[in-house]
């Protein structure tokens, strides 16, 4: 019986953040603005999708933000994903989970395209299954829709599956999926949210084991005595 973990991407897998912000601040260099955002602030909006971090952080100097969040996508695609991006153990963690059986999936708001892009920059894109971003005519987080696709491409079921993912928009993808949410702690949500039923992890090694832990439990197990037939 095969075994899956969905993954939501920035915030769980890479850190994002620093890329945003130097496109942001380029944008706002580029529009003559003497305003530049920090990390700190681009870490703020960064669970909410691009369009409303493009909106807020660059303000009155936005325009019109269809336009602007086209050019903070083009320049996202211009440039390089940074190796250092990949959050401590991430590579190993999900070779780890591959090498013990588990297929894996990925289900973002980002772009499709951005996804891929990000995922084959930084040599990872041939360990997952199946990546869902962000298309014409699928709903956005938290409808769990990209979830089920995500598991569907993959050859996966939602009761021997679980996710993996950083923020209450992913909280909520994972209960109105009804699996397991692993939540890892160091990611973009908002330290005052609270997350209940989630099974919190403080590192990527942590959230390996804990999914680990939980795909195991859900892998139904044949009766004991009863062997597997051979034609």
């Amino acid at each position: 019986m095969r075994r899956h973990a969905v993954f939501d991407l920035d915030g769980t897998l890479l850190d994002s953040v620093p890329l945003c912000a130097e496109i942001l601040n380029a944008m706002l260099a580029g529009r003559g603005a003497a305003a530049r955002v920090t990390g700190d602030q681009t870490r703020r909006y960064a669970s909410g999708g691009g369009l409303a971090m493009v909106i807020a952080l660059l303000g009155g100097d936005c325009g019109d933000p269809h336009f602007a969040i086209a050019e903070f996508r083009e320049r996202y695609a211009a440039t390089p994903t940074s190796p250092t991006s990949l959050y401590p153990g991430v590579r190993e963690g999900l070779a780890r989970l591959v090498s013990h059986g588990v297929e894996l999936a990925i289900f973002s708001n980002k772009p499709q395209a951005l996804c891929e892009k990000v995922l084959t920059e930084l040599s990872i894109a041939e360990l997952f299954s199946a990546v869902v971003g962000a298309r014409p005519g699928l709903p956005p987080k938290p409808d769990p829709a990209g979830f089920f696709l995500a598991l569907k491409i993959a050859g996966g079921t939602a009761s021997r599956s679980c996710y993996i993912g950083d923020s209450g928009l992913d909280h909520a993808v994972a209960a109105r999926a009804g699996v397991p949410f692993v939540m890892v702690t160091y990611g973009y949500a908002d330290p005052v949210e609270t997350f209940p039923n989630a099974h919190l992890a403080h590192s990527f090694a942590d959230a390996t084991s804990i999914s680990e832990s939980i795909l195991v439990r859900r892998s139904p197990r044949r009766p004991a005595g009863v062997l597997k037939s051979v034609a």
